[in-house]
């Protein structure tokens, strides 16, 4: 019985001594961009075209989001369309967006997402 104890003892400081690890995927489905005048986030104009991509950052959360690194990692398409386009047209990529991470989830982030 004692040995019993001793082994269920030894079992649970083992387990408790193991740290806790996570992974998973972020994504990001995207369905479809406007932008029918073609213009900058600048109001100039494109020209002749605005050549569109997305960036996804993924960040410790901010209530004012500042510029900076991407803690968690980011993502960057290629070039999916220009100026208005649907993204089940686009060759070349598959939707969702989806960025990788290998850490405990933190419980809240940030997305930035960049359309240039």
């Amino acid at each position: 019985m004692t040995a019993l104890r001793a082994f269920g003892l030894t079992f649970l400081l083992m387990i408790l001594h193991q740290r806790v690890s996570g992974s998973g995927v972020f994504q990001l489905e995207l369905h479809e961009f406007v932008n029918s005048h073609g213009f900058l986030a600048s109001g100039k104009p494109c020209s002749p075209h605005c050549r569109t991509f997305f960036r996804v950052c993924l960040k410790h959360f901010q209530t004012v989001v500042s510029p900076g690194s991407c803690t968690f990692g980011s993502i960057i398409t290629p070039v999916l369309g220009i100026n208005s386009f649907s993204i089940k047209d686009t060759e070349r990529f598959d939707s969702p967006i989806k960025l990788p991470f290998n850490f405990t989830w933190p419980g809240t982030l940030c997305a930035v997402l960049t359309i240039r």
